[in-house]
């Protein structure tokens, strides 16, 4: 399983800054999910389900085919914005920039079945970031420069924090697997794997101690085969 990689495209920061800086005094959109941040994160939608400007759901396009995703009037006026996404030759769903206000952090959660194991792959492209800036993901820093492009496997636990004294503001674009994604996957310049026992969970001596003993209690043949593994391990 692909943890996370950087692709070889590097993308023009100075043109992507100057076309955010013309969308800062739009009005932002509060993230919808509050119970995983602190601070300000906040979000403008250039792709969106039906091309709301109101609607900043990133929604798995597998759940739900009628889903339909367009270009919002914002993204209308961004025009290297629109050559960055004509990079991608894919179908692309959500498209958005979210921006981390200095001092906001992004609790540790996963993003449910967005990998692209699972037929989905969400990149992140730095336009406004500082030195500051932590992005973890399951306990490895992922050090994201301004104009890199990086695959996040974010069905993996992750966090963010930005320490800095500067908001950060990435490209968030998220895309259906085809064969050109697999085509760009086995070319990068980075590259980072997960193995099965690293996925696996790991208890304390005391953690398995107290499962071992709520297994022994169910008293069923599959509850005393998973002690008896524990045990013996």
């Amino acid at each position: 399983m692909i943890k996370y990689l950087l692709l070889q495209q590097q993308f023009d920061i100075h043109r992507m800054q100057a076309e955010a800086g013309n969308l800062i005094s739009t009005a932002w959109k509060e993230h919808y999910n509050k119970k995983h941040y602190e601070g300000g994160w906040s979000i403008l939608p250039l792709r969106s389900i039906g091309g709301s400007l109101d609607n900043t759901y990133s929604i798995h396009s597998s759940a739900n085919e009628k889903i339909v995703y367009q270009d919002t009037l914002l993204l209308a006026g961004c025009e290297y914005f629109k050559k960055v996404l004509d990079f991608f030759q894919c179908e692309k769903t959500s498209v958005r920039l979210m921006k981390l206000e200095a001092g906001a952090i992004i609790k540790e959660h996963s993003d449910q079945e967005m990998s692209f194991e699972e037929g989905e792959v969400r990149f992140h492209i730095p336009v406004h970031t500082n030195q500051r800036v932590e992005f973890y993901i399951m306990d490895e820093k992922v050090p994201m420069k301004e104009g890199e492009c990086w695959y996040l496997n974010l069905s993996l636990k992750h966090r963010v924090s930005n320490l800095g004294n500067t908001d950060r503001i990435h490209l968030v674009i998220d895309c259906r697997v085809n064969d050109w994604v697999k085509d760009m996957f086995n070319n990068v310049l980075l590259k980072k794997e997960i193995s099965e026992e690293e996925l696996r969970p790991h208890y304390s001596p005391e953690e398995k101690l107290r499962i071992i003993q709520q297994l022994r209690l169910m008293n069923t043949d599959i509850g005393n085969e998973l002690a008896d593994k524990m045990e013996s391990e």
